[in-house]
Parts: structure tokens; C-alpha cells; sequence
């Protein structure tokens, strides 16, 4: 819609904005993993109501080879920076050869470390967007942002429940990874009749993961003004699932050798923080779950097989064995 500041801030003041005269060009105010994405960076309105909270709107043009998740990752650490500025980001992007308009905004109701979660609206000159962007002097500025969030945002499933539902999935894919390698086992032992009865109960799991996930999908509202996450096939350049090991035996050791699910993620992703990479924190193409997380609870599963974590725990907990602290001191000694 626009490739420019200058034609940025002419769209907006004709919405009804106070922008700022010239466009505020300047170096992005980001650590540099996020910088280098963008080509150029621009304050076009500074607003801010009665209590003084700012509202900033920048323009920012990306470099030619950054894509739609970087631009999410800039939104991010805006946010991690300047945590008491509500930022709209008004970004152009090239995809596909074309050059493309997207406001985006940060999810400030997703854990900190979420990235992946950012709101973003594809700017057109259709009604819906001028209609969602369109400036009323007589409101507070904490108030317009609020509307134009609130928009993008939709009416989210609750969180609680949403999380409920990406653990069951998660155990009833591990279940049946279990079936598909008890399947290979008794193939091997040449037990046909075994091989055709776990057949039977592997497509009976994926009638019911079918079911749990379309009813999570009926279940979540949705919110036609924000697209779905943009999600990279095969996670190129995401972190190997081995690299998790090491950090998934201390986060249980650390917590005592035996903890809930969601305590051991939270660990984990304390101790890789700094190694985890942009394609990590993506949302799988199944739309399950986060890269990162999934490949934790995959590891998990294998780990089990091989003896280091406990297989019988009670549903929603991990443990480590006796062999898996070996093991660990093993990989701290390289």
C-alpha cells in the first residue's frame, strides 16, 4: 500500500492523525539482532493522553530478505525495551517479489518470551482497514490503542484451557509414537496378529487427535482482522532436538529430579534463553504448539525409552532416573 515514510505519514493524517510534520528518521533504538532486519525507521506520530502514556507509531521498511517473522521479532523486542510505550508499528515487507503493508502490534497478554505471538493486520485500501485505523481526536490516545489492540487480538480461547488442550495432543502423540514403534517391533518378531491389533488402535489414537483438535479449533473465537502466524516448513534454522538434552536433564535436577510439565519448560527455556534462535519459538505447521516445546516433548519421549527419564509417572509430570544423572554428568564432561 505504501512503500515510504512519507507516504505512511500522509495515510494516517488523512485518518485523522496528529503525525508529526517530517517524519522522525533515525538509527532503530534496538539491540541489533533486531536492526538488522530494517532498512528504514521512522516516528510518525508521538501520542499520549492525560496520564502522559505515549503511543508511538513508527514506520519501518525491512530489508529486502527479512520476512514476516522478523518484523514480529522487532515487535518484540520494542516491547522487552520500552515496556511503558504502547507501540503500531506500520512495516513493509517484500513476499513473493511484492512488497506488502502490515501493522503490527505486541501481545502484551503472552509470556515474554512469546514472540511468536505478535498481532499483525495486512493494510489495505479496504474499508475494514481505514475503519480499524481511523483517528477520533475527542478519544484518549490510551483508548484508540486499546480499540485498535483489543481488534487485533479478537477474543483469544482462555489461556488455561488452551494450554490444557496443547498437553493432552502432545501426550496423545507420544501415545501413539509408542504404538508406531511396538508396530516395527512386532513386525520384526514377525507377530502379525499384534501388528494388526496396535494398526487398529494407532488409527482409533489419530481418529481422537483429530477430534481433540478440531474441537479446540470450535472452541477458539475467531479473529478474522488477524492472520495466523506465518510458519516456516521444517523450521530452518531452528535448534536440533539433541541440543535439548543436556538442558532438559538439569532443569529436572534442578527442581529436585521430578516436576510438573510446565515448570520443566519454564527451566529449560531459562537455561537456552540465549541459543534459542528466532525459528524456535515459531508455531508448528499442525498449529499445535511452539517448535521449541514440541521438541522438549518429543526428546522426552525418547529419553524414556532409553531409560533416563521415568515412563510412569503420573500424567503432566517428568522425572529423571538414577541413569539419566549419570548421563548428565556424562554430558557435562563432554
Amino acid at each position: 500500500m505504501f512503500q515510504n515514510a512519507q507516504q505512511a505519514r500522509d495515510w494516517l493524517k488523512e485518518l485523522g492523525y496528529p503525525v508529526l510534520e517530517t517524519p522522525g528518521f533515525g538509527a532503530p533504538p534496538l539491540r541489533r539482532s533486531a536492526a538488522k532486519h530494517i532498512d528504514e525507521w521512522a516516528l510518525l506520530a508521538d501520542l499520549q493522553d492525560e496520564t502522559g502514556l505515549p503511543v508511538h507509531i513508527y514506520w519501518l521498511r525491512a530489508v529486502p530478505e527479512a520476512k514476516l517473522n522478523d518484523l514480529k521479532y522487532i515487535a518484540h523486542v520494542y516491547h522487552l525495551r520500552y515496556p511503558n510505550v504502547h507501540p503500531l508499528f506500520l512495516a513493509c515487507y517484500k513476499c513473493r517479489q511484492q512488497w506488502r503493508s502490515v501493522l503490527i502490534c505486541p501481545n502484551y497478554e503472552a509470556p515474554r518470551d512469546r514472540w511468536a505471538s505478535v498481532f499483525y493486520f495486512e493494510i489495505t485500501s479496504s474499508e475494514e482497514t481505514t475503519s480499524l485505523l481511523r483517528y477520533d481526536p475527542t478519544v484518549p490516545a490510551e483508548k484508540h490503542w486499546q480499540r485498535i489492540y483489543a481488534t487485533l487480538r479478537g477474543e483469544p480461547m482462555n489461556a488455561r484451557i488452551e494450554e490444557a488442550f496443547e498437553c493432552f495432543i502432545t501426550e496423545l502423540e507420544l501415545i501413539r509414537a509408542n504404538i508406531d514403534a511396538e508396530i516395527q517391533q512386532a513386525t520384526q518378531r514377525q507377530e502379525y496378529g499384534k501388528v494388526q491389533a496396535l494398526a487398529r488402535e494407532a488409527d482409533q489414537l489419530k481418529e481422537l487427535i483429530a477430534k481433540v483438535q478440531q474441537l479446540k479449533m470450535d472452541l477458539a473465537p475467531s479473529a478474522p482482522a488477524a492472520k495466523p502466524a506465518r510458519r516456516t516448513r521444517g523450521g530452518k534454522g531452528a535448534t536440533p532436538q539433541k541440543a535439548y538434552t543436556l538442558p532438559l536433564l538439569q532443569a529436572l535436577v534442578d527442581l529436585g529430579g521430578e516436576a510438573p510439565k510446565h515448570q520443566v519448560l519454564e527451566r529449560v527455556h531459562e537455561l537456552m534463553k540465549d541459543q534459542l534462535k528466532p525459528a524456535d519459538y515459531e508455531e508448528l505447521p499442525s498449529g499445535e504448539g511452539i517448535r521449541w516445546q514440541t521438541k522438549v516433548a518429543w526428546l522426552r519421549f525418547e529419553l524414556c525409552k532409553q531409560g533416563y527419564l521415568r515412563a510412569d509417572t503420573p500424567y503432566g509430570t517428568w522425572a529423571i532416573t538414577e541413569q539419566g544423572r549419570q548421563y548428565l554428568e556424562q554430558l557435562k564432561k563432554g
